[in-house]
């Protein structure tokens, strides 16, 4: 008998609970549309409300295992972060639509059926949260709570982002949507920045938010039908020569490619790691564009080819680790565009730029009466410094539009760096705890490595 393993259990109780929510609408919608037409597999209305909720929930697997690597980048930089907008933000979208009402602008629906169909959304949503967070107990990263799996905020600022985008973004104008959008995207970041929710958390949540939401208007259209709905404001097609300007979010695995990372010099390597990033661009012709990418990349580090021969080191420490390496980009150039029939692009980049490289240490754990003496666990002993250098970027991908203005991207892309590193070691500490380093030496890293993974896409038709 196989046993499951039990990291993976949270997941499969998800899986379970998503499916049933996914399947019966669909296969209900599917019997009463089966007299009309039979729309072809892109064009189902199962594609059409579970792509994106399937590709979050995907990403959230795919960076389960990664999630503490990913959680590692904010307590390295900014571990004292306390700004608790994400509780008040996750609720502006909603909070927009019936403001919106109210000011006799109006939306999709007549308020009455606006708000049964969010009262539908959020009882489906805070159901399938509530359901799988004490179901499968994950801790959080602050260690507070074992209901971190799936994060609620990020649930309800999705599910109210939605609310959004069907009444006032699909109704009058897409950056509706894009403002709902943004304001959900910043509470799910918040809830990471203030280590309340791993990365695979909020993921899960936004698919969650925006599911829910798709499954409480097919329930409303149900019961109201053509009662409470506005009538369409005007027919607007995308034109033939339709300029594919977009918004988009991404995220991946990085593959190293160079022997200064895979090469295990100096007994430290690092092969794989995880790509995350931001680009848009302006289309001025339906081919070719401009724009600029914002993307981070960093691999986890082994060292345990490193050896210190220090003999102080060997008196206060059982080992040590290696904080992970880390480089950002920021890029411009053409982006291109070559559409394909049924909704399908091929796109690609050539970009150029700056990169910048994070600081890191290598850490001695310390022993059991140092760690009592110095009232902390670790201590940095080495130090690595990465000097800015001009770097740049190209890319492929597969795109394919599933609405009027979102699409999903495959993509695979490679960045070029080559930054000089300084090596420092810990030359003193002063009265208040703050460490010293002198140099000791400095090395040249190519840091160049192939990215993949799937992006989400906003067109700003």
């Amino acid at each position: 008998m196989r046993i499951p393993c039990p990291a993976m259990l949270p997941y499969r109780i998800f899986l379970i609970v998503i499916s049933l929510f996914i399947m019966l609408p669909a296969k209900s919608q599917e019997v009463l549309d089966s007299a009309r037409y039979k729309p072809d597999f892109w064009h189902s209305q199962a594609v059409r409300i579970s792509t994106v909720p399937v590709v979050l929930f995907a990403g959230s697997a795919a960076l389960w295992g990664e999630r503490k690597n990913v959680r590692e980048l904010r307590n390295r930089y900014i571990p004292t972060f306390r700004y608790h907008f994400d509780d008040y933000m996750q609720y502006v979208p909603a909070l927009a639509v019936f403001g919106l009402n109210a000011a006799g602008v109006k939306g999709k629906n007549h308020l009455g059926r606006a708000f049964v169909s969010y009262a539908f959304s959020a009882a489906i949503m805070g159901t399938v949260v509530n359901g799988i967070k004490y179901t499968a107990k994950v801790e959080r990263p602050d260690g507070s709570e074992r209901n971190s799996f799936p994060s609620g905020h990020t649930a309800n600022s999705f599910m109210n982002a939605t609310f959004l985008h069907k009444e006032y973004g699909q109704y009058r104008h897409p950056l509706y949507s894009v403002a709902g959008y943004t304001l959900a995207t910043g509470t799910a970041i918040g809830r990471q920045l203030n280590n309340r929710h791993w990365v695979s958390d909020v993921l899960a949540g936004a698919g969650i938010g925006i599911l829910a939401t798709e499954l409480g208007y097919i329930i409303v259209d149900k019961i109201y039908k053509d009662k409470g709905a506005r009538p369409v404001i005007h027919q607007d097609p995308i034109p033939i020569d339709g300029k594919p300007s977009f918004i988009e979010i991404r995220m991946g695995y990085a593959v190293a490619t160079t022997k200064d990372l895979t090469g295990n010099v100096n007994g430290i390597s690092a092969k794989r790691g995880f790509n995350m990033g931001a680009e848009g661009a302006w289309f001025f012709h339906r081919n070719v564009g401009a724009g600029a990418e914002f993307a981070f990349t960093s691999f986890p580090i082994n060292d345990d080819g490193l050896l210190i021969t220090d003999p102080d080191v060997a008196e206060i420490s059982d080992g040590h680790y290696t904080q992970p390496m880390g480089i950002r980009y920021l890029h411009a150039g053409p982006f291109f565009s070559i559409p394909l029939p049924k909704n399908w692009f091929i796109t690609g980049k050539i970009l150029a730029g700056s990169s910048l490289g994070s600081d890191g240490n290598v850490m001695l754990r310390l022993n059991e009466d140092w760690r009592e003496l110095l009232e902390r666990n670790d201590f940095p002993y080495l130090r690595y410094k990465p000097e800015g250098t001009f770097s740049w970027s190209t890319g492929l991908g597969i795109q394919k539009r599933i609405s009027r203005n979102i699409g999903i991207k495959a993509y695979g892309a490679y960045f070029d760096s080559d930054h000089d590193f300084n090596i420092d070691i810990v030359d003193d500490v002063t009265d208040d705890g703050k460490f010293l380093f002198k140099q000791i030496g400095q090395e040249k890293v190519r840091f160049n490595h192939f990215t993949f993974g799937l992006g989400l896409t906003a067109f700003l038709w």
